[in-house]
C-alpha cells in the first residue's frame, strides 16, 4: 500500500465507495498510507477521496479530518480564475469545460462533509463557498466580455414545440425571476434534461428556458457541462417547481445551498394501497448506475433516505372491487434516480400511473383518480 500514488489511493477508494465494497480493514490501510503524503494529491484526488468515505459512511478515519486541512490551499491552487492548475484558455469551449470541472470537484467535497456532519460554519465551509461563487462571478464576467466582442462560441438556442391548447402537453410557467435565479412549473410531459434529453419528445425544459430567457441568455443556460443551470430534476410525468440558475453565479449560489441540505424538498405523491401510519422513514440504498431504471440494493446501492407523512386515505369503490390509495407527502434527503418510486414501491405502495415501477393493474385502474380527488388537492396547496 506504500507504494501507492496518490491518485491509485484516490481511485481505489472511489472504487471501492462505487461498487459499495465495505472493507474496513483495507479501507483503513488506504485512509493511512493517504495521510502520510496527503501534500500530493490534487483537487480530484481529495474530491473523490472524500466522496468515497462519505459514501461508505466512514467519515471518522483520520484521513477526512486530515484532508480538511489541506483543502483550501487544494482548491485554491486548481481555480481556473487564478491563472495556476488549469488556467482559462481563450477557447470558450476549454474554458466552460475547465471552469465545470472544477466546481464539479467543489461540490464533492462540499456534498462529502456535509453529508458527513462535518462541513460546520468555520474556514473550510467558508473557503468551499467562497471559491464556488468567485467561479460563478468570474465566468458571468467572461461572458459579458465576449458578448461584447461577439466571440461566444455558444451553442445555439433552441425552442421547444408549440402545445396545443386542448392537448395534452401544457406549457411550463415562470414562476419567480430574481438575479440569476427562476423558478420555473414544469408540467408533466416535460423533461428536465440536466442529465441529458432520454425522451424524444422534444419538450425538453432547458428549450423552454432558453425561449424565456432570450435575448439576454446567460451561457449556463445553453451549455449541458452546467446542467442548463438546473439543479434538481422531476420524473417527466411528475409536475412541480424546478430551481435554476439563470446566471452562473445563481447557479452556484443554488448549488451550495442544494449540497449543504439548505433547500428543502417536499412533494404530494399519490400511491396504492392505504399507508400506515407507522411508515415514516425509508432507508434503502439504491442501484441507479444502470440506465433508464434503478432498484434497492443493499449491497451495491448508494444511501437513499425518505421521508413519508400520509395526508389522508381515498377509496374508489367500483361494483365488485374497491381500491385504496394514500396522498403522502414525501421529503427526500438524498437524490437518488427515480428515489420517491423506488422507495415506495419497495414498501408496497407503488405510485399510481406509473408504469416503469407500479404494478400493471394500479396504473389501468387508478386513471381517471386524479381527477375526482383533483378539488381536495387544490387545498392542500
Amino acid at each position: 500500500m506504500s507504494e501507492l500514488q496518490s491518485q491509485n489511493l484516490s481511485n481505489t477508494a472511489w472504487a471501492f465507495a462505487t461498487r459499495r465494497v465495505l472493507n474496513i480493514p483495507f479501507l483503513e490501510a488506504i485512509s493511512a498510507a493517504a495521510i502520510k503524503i496527503i501534500s500530493e494529491f490534487d483537487i480530484q484526488g481529495i474530491a473523490n477521496t472524500l466522496w468515497s468515505f462519505a459514501s461508505l459512511l466512514l467519515p471518522h478515519l483520520k484521513i477526512c479530518s486530515q484532508i480538511q486541512r489541506v483543502v483550501l490551499s487544494v482548491i485554491a491552487e486548481a481555480a481556473p480564475m487564478s491563472g495556476r492548475g488549469h488556467p482559462f484558455l481563450q477557447s470558450p469551449s476549454q474554458m466552460y469545460y475547465e471552469a465545470a470541472r472544477y466546481q464539479n470537484h467543489l461540490c464533492q467535497m462540499i456534498w462529502s462533509l456535509s453529508f458527513a456532519a462535518c462541513l460546520g460554519t468555520g474556514p473550510v465551509a467558508e473557503g468551499l463557498k467562497g471559491h464556488l461563487l468567485a467561479c460563478g462571478q468570474h465566468l458571468d464576467e467572461s461572458a459579458t466580455a465576449r458578448q461584447h466582442s461577439r466571440t461566444t462560441g455558444l451553442p445555439k438556442m433552441k425552442l421547444p414545440p408549440p402545445c396545443l391548447p386542448d392537448g395534452p402537453t401544457k406549457e411550463p410557467e415562470m414562476e419567480l425571476r430574481v438575479r440569476g435565479i427562476g423558478v420555473v412549473m414544469k408540467p408533466p410531459n416535460w423533461e428536465v434534461d440536466a442529465k441529458g434529453q432520454l425522451s424524444s419528445s422534444g419538450y425538453y425544459l432547458s428549450h423552454y428556458m432558453q425561449r424565456e430567457h432570450h435575448p439576454e441568455i446567460s451561457p449556463v443556460l445553453l451549455l449541458p457541462e452546467f446542467e442548463y443551470g438546473f439543479i434538481h430534476r422531476l420524473d417527466i410525468p411528475s409536475s412541480g417547481l424546478i430551481l435554476t440558475g439563470t446566471h452562473f453565479e445563481g447557479y452556484a449560489l443554488l448549488q451550495w445551498q442544494m449540497h449543504t441540505y439548505s433547500i428543502g424538498r417536499e412533494y404530494a405523491v399519490l400511491v396504492g394501497c392505504l399507508v400506515p401510519s407507522t411508515l415514516r422513514d425509508i432507508n434503502a440504498p439504491i442501484h441507479d448506475f444502470l440506465p433508464g431504471r434503478s432498484f434497492v440494493d443493499a449491497l451495491q446501492g448508494r444511501p437513499a433516505e425518505t421521508h413519508v407523512k400520509i395526508f389522508f386515505h381515498v377509496a374508489r369503490r367500483m361494483r365488485f372491487s374497491c381500491e385504496r390509495f394514500g396522498l403522502v407527502c414525501i421529503a427526500i434527503h438524498t437524490g437518488r434516480r427515480h428515489q420517491i418510486r423506488v422507495h415506495m414501491q419497495w414498501e408496497g405502495h407503488p405510485t399510481v400511473t406509473d408504469e416503469k415501477y407500479a404494478h400493471r393493474a394500479i396504473s389501468l385502474n387508478s386513471l381517471g383518480l386524479e381527477v375526482a380527488i383533483a378539488p381536495r388537492l387544490r387545498g392542500l396547496r
